[in-house]
């Protein structure tokens, strides 16, 4: 949804109700949640009551809204905030909101992603598939890449052509790394990788498998990992602007990340909907 479109949206309160019915977010009460009858109605705005036990509801019971006061103006304005990549810091400024209340907003859209990409995770990967594994973490002296202290280890997993998968790992041992493949990958898949002896067991697990010596060059005809190294880049390149993340929150902040480069071409503000209405329901559940 560009900007324009919102700016209408959100400026009428019934039509966006409206919208966030439609979508999903918000549930619509045909009965009392209470007790069950059918003599309800809206007795104040966004209030609604039951004629036969008395009982009263917000229109936001059930909903991923529950308990926040924010008008829903602001709820769109910060999911739009969110599509853009402006921070929760910016973000607080232009909505006039404390840095807390944004923060929380923009955990909630992250853990809704969190949950979206495990789903989407358990779609293996094909066909021509590049592997490596990188370091997050903020600077430090001393030893920089593989054994470096201090750092988050991280293992990406790319199809040529297709979609990003990546995880936070303990370590980076060969029973770890092939784990992850032999989960993610379908076997008989041509994997690339360079030559970190982590990679060693790939073809006792059924996979082809080819190496890049990077001590030599970066590319041998079809040979090399520039995708998933070009993943580390864009991923790296956007925690910057946050001017550090937590160990506790980096997962979430991740996988936001997966999933915007995976639909990089979309209309992420549609798709945060989407993935805000699956989480909802997901909470349901719980």
């Amino acid at each position: 949804m560009d900007v324009v479109s919102l700016s209408t949206l959100a400026s009428d309160r019934e039509k966006t109700v409206s919208y966030l019915r439609e979508k999903g977010l918000l549930v619509t009460y045909t009965r009392c949640p209470f007790c069950g009858s059918e003599h309800i109605g809206e007795v104040r705005r966004e209030k609604y009551k039951c004629y036969q036990c008395r009982k009263e509801w917000s229109i936001r019971r059930g909903s991923i809204f529950e308990g926040m006061k924010l008008s829903w103006e602001k709820i769109l304005w910060a999911m739009k905030l969110f599509e853009m990549e402006v921070t929760a810091h910016k973000a607080a400024l232009q909505l006039r909101l404390s840095y807390e209340v944004t923060l929380r907003l923009y955990t909630l859209f992250r853990k809704a992603i969190w949950v979206h990409t495990q789903k989407e995770g358990k779609s293996l990967l094909e066909g021509e598939v590049e592997m490596d594994e990188s370091y997050f973490g903020g600077k430090r002296k001393g030893k920089r890449g593989r054994g470096a202290a201090g750092k988050i280890p991280v293992f990406g997993i790319l199809e040529r052509g297709g979609k990003v998968q990546v995880e936070v790992v303990e370590q980076v041992s060969a029973e770890e790394l092939v784990r992850l493949a032999v989960a993610k990958v379908k076997r008989g898949s041509l994997v690339y990788t360079d030559r970190f002896k982590s990679y060693d067991g790939l073809v006792s697990y059924g996979f082809r498998h080819k190496r890049i010596d990077h001590g030599k060059r970066f590319a041998n005809g079809k040979v090399y990992i520039n995708g998933i190294e070009g993943f580390w880049s864009y991923a790296k390149g956007r925690l910057l602007q946050h001017h550090g993340v937590s160990v506790e929150r980096f997962p979430l902040y991740l996988k936001e990340l997966e999933w915007r480069y995976n639909h990089r071409e979309e209309d992420l503000f549609e798709l945060l909907l989407d993935v805000l209405r699956e989480y909802s329901q997901v909470a349901d559940n719980r």
